[in-house]
């Protein structure tokens, strides 16, 4: 669900998107299309699905979705809950499982998320870098007892192999090397976190707009409350708060990208904010 406040000009304007009663809203991407993506899980269901909704107006395009390892399989990626974002690639968004045990991410699945389907999967494949125009990958396998990873050059849009590597690494920690990070390819801006009188604050400056967090002890004991306050050029267009009693400080929990503040309220609740 968006709410939208017309009441406000254009810089403060604001909606929001509730992820549902116990939701965590966990990561989020921005595909191309003008959509914000991203994950939420649900602790007491242990359940991880995928959601997108307009990056202007915050109208939901999709919500609750379960990738399957397969077409036509009722089998969920990750057990549908050990899953997570990886990458982009024009209107796809691209997620994970985890190898068994481990933290070590495993298979690649491209999604488009407004058409509800997985596009493609790799369950053998692990990414490793988005080089643009192809995705770096490789998959583990068992050479003289000894484990070596075989790298690939694959098209993101249908997944099918551009260029076998090999097992050398040399040009496959070349190409991991010069790939642009998320933040800097998605237009993203992360808060840097310093330390004040009050506690910890985080700040984002991109030009003439800004964010500031600031997570202070709460009124109950143990808890804390995080705020978030978005200006231009100087001038406060929007407060909001993250959480008003949370067991820790909630950090990186929100992000800029272009004029747009976005922020996570409760852990419930997307907050989009045109700043100017």
């Amino acid at each position: 669900m968006s709410v939208n406040d017309p009441g406000k000009s254009a810089a403060g304007r604001s909606w929001s998107w509730h992820a549902g009663k116990g939701a965590v809203i966990w990561q989020l991407m921005f595909p191309e299309g003008g959509i914000v993506a991203g994950l939420k899980r649900d602790p007491a269901a242990r359940t991880a699905t995928l959601f997108c909704v307009e990056a202007d107006t915050g109208l939901e395009l999709c919500d609750d979705f379960v990738p399957m390892v397969a077409e036509g399989s009722d089998l969920p990626v990750g057990e549908g809950w050990m899953i997570g974002l990886e990458t982009t690639h024009g209107g796809l968004l691209f997620c994970h499982a985890f190898q068994s045990g481990s933290p070590e991410h495993q298979g690649l699945w491209a999604v488009d998320l407004p058409a509800g389907r997985v596009v493609w999967g790799r369950p053998e494949a692990v990414f490793a870098a988005n080089l643009g125009e192809a995705l770096l990958v490789y998959r583990t396998r068992m050479f003289a007892g000894f484990p070596e990873r075989e790298y690939w050059l694959i098209d993101p849009r249908n997944g099918e192999v551009l260029e076998a590597l090999g097992t050398g690494h040399e040009r496959p920690n070349l190409l991991r090397m010069s790939a642009a990070g998320e933040e800097a390819r998605q237009g993203i801006a992360l808060p840097e976190t310093r330390m004040s009188a009050d506690g910890p604050l985080e700040l984002i400056e991109a030009g003439e707009v800004a964010a500031e967090g600031r997570h202070t002890p709460s009124l109950l004991p143990g808890a804390w409350r995080s705020t978030v306050r978005a200006s231009v050029a100087g001038l406060t267009v929007h407060e909001g708060t993250m959480a008003m009693a949370s067991p820790a400080p909630l950090f990186n929990n929100f992000l800029i990208r272009g004029t747009t503040l976005y922020y996570i309220k409760e852990n419930e609740e997307l907050v989009g904010v045109k700043l100017s």
